[in-house]
């Protein structure tokens, strides 16, 4: 008989953002496993047409608390209420998930709990009573810490003191092509000889994308074949948004295209993807860049730097200036070997970022922590016999 574990995932929300991308396909991957069962709860009504709810497969057991904006004393009561009666073996929370957990961290319970760090550790938590708050359930072993690389857990490491994270890097599943390809490569490619840049990113001070366009437009001035670049992603910022279309208000090589489905077509058809964030944690747009085999061009942020080799699976400005960054991109756009570097952006992917390498890594931790457990349970119930 096979024994069913129960693993319950925890929210904010499904809105469109790299975080809860991942979430959705870790737990469309963990399902596949007979030995779980996976439970997506989210804190906030999920439209979805608005949301990646629509991508969450039907293996996967969902339920939403409907919480509004704000804190909620009562999502933090039925939360309670539902993992008391679930008795889930495994919670693990992600984002601003954490806090409402606190009624459950405080009990005397067999479940195992888990957070996902998805920034920079400073950047994930920047509210000091909040960090206390979970430095507290980090320290005394409560809560396993995850971060997504290198940077993040050495973020972590030295914003709170302690050395207890597991570095799990994300991943994404192989995507294809959907039906608007055909509109798309005609809109964009067939009638236009200019180079085609991508930007997967909200419109948020982190993402700068102002740095971006400038450097486009630099590029448009200094260079003959001009660049397209197409900014895709939810206004988060609505003053930065106002800020940037005055910036590009006569610039007709630069489009705002919002929210979009289908970040495949767009990425298969670019001749480079574009990010200038000031930090990241491992962004999952930078990760379906390289499943598509599109050349990333980034600036050094952290995050960023030690997934990109430049000039082997993409290029990094030297900094984070308008004149670097127009060199990246014209020394990407203009590479004599373009072909291999976007052949080692796909090796990249499939060796290190698919996203059933990501869960292969999460089932491991999982176990881990369950042994432990056992081990430990064991000890206290027969001291004179201890493993």
């Amino acid at each position: 008989m096979i024994s069913i574990l129960k693993i319950t995932h925890l929210i904010g929300s499904l809105s469109k953002g790299g975080a809860e991308r991942f979430v959705v396909d870790l737990c469309n991957e963990l399902a596949k496993d007979p030995h779980f069962e996976i439970t997506l709860l989210s804190l906030c009504t999920n439209d979805p047409s608005q949301s990646f709810l629509k991508d969450l497969q039907h293996t996967v057991r969902y339920h939403s608390f409907n919480k509004g904006k704000g804190f909620s004393f009562k999502v933090l009561k039925d939360l309670n209420a539902w993992l008391s009666f679930d008795r889930p073996d495994i919670v693990h929370s992600h984002l601003n998930g954490f806090e409402y957990l606190i009624f459950n961290l405080m009990k005397r319970s067999n479940t195992l709990f888990f957070h996902t760090l998805h920034n920079i550790a400073q950047h994930e938590c920047r509210n000091m009573l909040i960090k206390t708050f979970r430095k507290y359930w980090y320290k005394n072993g409560k809560v396993q810490p995850i971060t997504v690389s290198r940077e993040g857990s050495s973020s972590f490491r030295k914003y709170y003191g302690l050395s207890v994270d597991h570095l799990i890097p994300n991943g994404r599943p192989q995507s294809k092509t959907g039906p608007a390809f055909k509109h798309l490569l005609y809109t964009y490619r067939l009638d236009s000889d200019a180079f085609l840049l991508v930007n997967v990113a909200r419109i948020t001070p982190q993402k700068n994308q102002k740095l971006l366009i400038k450097a486009v437009q630099l590029f448009n001035i200094q260079e003959p074949k001009k660049c397209l670049l197409l900014l895709i992603g939810a206004v988060k910022d609505e003053q930065l948004y106002e800020d940037l279309q005055e910036l590009t208000a006569s610039d007709p090589q630069i489009i705002f295209l919002g929210e979009k489905d289908n970040i495949t077509d767009y990425l298969d058809l670019a001749d480079a993807f574009c990010l200038s964030s000031l930090h990241e944690g491992m962004p999952i747009s930078l990760i379906e860049a390289f499943s598509q085999g599109c050349i990333p061009v980034c600036s050094p942020a952290p995050g960023l730097r030690e997934m990109i080799h430049h000039g082997k699976n993409g290029f990094l400005s030297k900094d984070e200036s308008v004149e670097s960054y127009y060199e990246a991109i014209k020394e990407a756009l203009y590479h004599p070997n373009k072909i291999q570097i976007r052949y080692q952006c796909k090796q990249s992917f499939w060796l290190n970022y698919h996203i059933r390498i990501t869960a292969r890594n999460y089932r491991t931790c999982y176990h881990k922590k369950i042994h432990q457990a056992l081990i430990r349970r064991h000890n206290r119930i027969h001291p004179q016999y201890p493993i």
